[in-house]
């Protein structure tokens, strides 16, 4: 167990750079297969962020934002508007305490430019290719900012989705933690965290392993955090696990039956809410309403695209089942999958 760095001020902790070198210099990326290098995955809520934060232009929100605050790197491109910027898997290496530490950059799920399935791909090809080569993480940090008044829809979406790449046995390793603290009043701040607390969103998870943690923006509060999970046993996410050892395709793992699920329960909705929409047109029509019929021509479209969305997203799930079946029974010489 590393000792705990010394406190330099309320909740700070000086780094320890290497004889001859800065503390924060940024390292080549680790390789996939260095023994030597601590790998920490950030990964939180991505997608469209509450009015409230551009409005107040506040930072410090995302997972970028952590990333370069911690590694000093000011190549590590924030977003400035409302949306994620991160579209792939990147990994940024520094020096903290005389170990190489990369913190990896995820792509989040309610992505407004990229399908859930699409992020999905994308972060099982970068698991599986470390996973192949004995890389396993130290530790994941889960970033979710205290000034969400209540956890949406797409935030329990995220959250369970989060819950079935990691699987149990990785709880332990993982910190829970709020962000945007200086944006919000210590008793409010206190109300949300305990409601996050609760059973129905993170308390489970606290209850399996998990920590609740906090990040109040600084490059010193993030180190903090990179120092409590420096010395954890490596384990392997349950998505490396079903991918690699159990060959499944990504259809086939607990990830990819959630995505599944939820696309097809979207399916189901939309073209419930087109038969009612059509039923409240026809009344237009029959009542000569032209206006309430403009706006329910414009509804149906809306729920039509939406419609159109889930089935293509369901379309490439199965596309990429299918080739994977293929990629493997390739590989076994023409033998057929178990």
């Amino acid at each position: 167990m590393l000792a705990a760095p010394p406190v330099s001020g309320a909740g700070c902790s000086p780094l320890h750079p290497e004889p001859g070198r800065q503390a924060g210099t940024v390292l080549p990326e680790a390789t996939a297969g260095s023994d030597r290098g601590i790998v920490i995955a950030v990964m939180g809520i991505t997608g469209k962020i509450q009015p409230v934060f551009k409005i107040c232009r506040v930072i410090g929100a995302g997972k970028s934002y952590f990333i370069r605050e911690v590694t000093g790197n000011s190549e590590v491109k924030v977003s400035g508007d409302l949306y994620s910027c991160t579209r792939k898997v990147q990994s940024y290496s520094f020096e903290y305490a005389g170990a190489k530490i990369t913190l990896v950059d995820t792509p989040g799920f309610n992505d407004t430019k990229r399908s859930d399935t699409e992020v999905l791909q994308e972060i099982t090809d970068w698991t599986s290719a470390t996973y192949r080569k004995k890389q396993l993480l130290s530790g994941i940090i889960y970033l979710h900012p205290i000034t969400h008044t209540r956890m949406e829809g797409s935030a329990m979406r995220n959250l369970r989705m989060f819950q079935s790449l990691c699987g149990q046995e990785v709880l332990e390793n993982v910190f829970l933690t709020t962000t945007q603290w200086s944006n919000v009043n210590p008793a409010d701040g206190e109300f949300r965290q305990n409601r996050l607390r609760s059973r129905e969103i993170w308390g489970g998870l606290i209850e399996k392993g998990a920590t609740l943690q906090r990040f109040h923006g600084s490059r010193e509060s993030g180190l903090e955090l990179i120092h409590g999970l420096m010395s954890n046993k490596r384990k392997p996410l349950h998505i490396q696990d079903q991918i690699v050892k159990q060959h499944m395709t990504l259809l086939e793992t607990d990830a990819g039956k959630f995505i599944n699920q939820e696309l097809a329960a979207q399916e189901k909705r939309y073209r419930a809410e087109l038969e009612s929409l059509e039923r409240q047109l026809q009344e237009a029509i029959k009542a000569r309403d032209d206006e309430m019929n403009q706006v329910l021509t414009m509804e149906q479209t809306r729920a039509r695209q939406k419609l159109r969305k889930a089935a293509a997203e369901q379309k490439l799930l199965e596309r990429l089942h299918v080739a994977e079946i293929e990629k493997g029974r390739l590989k076994r010489g023409g033998g057929r999958r178990k």
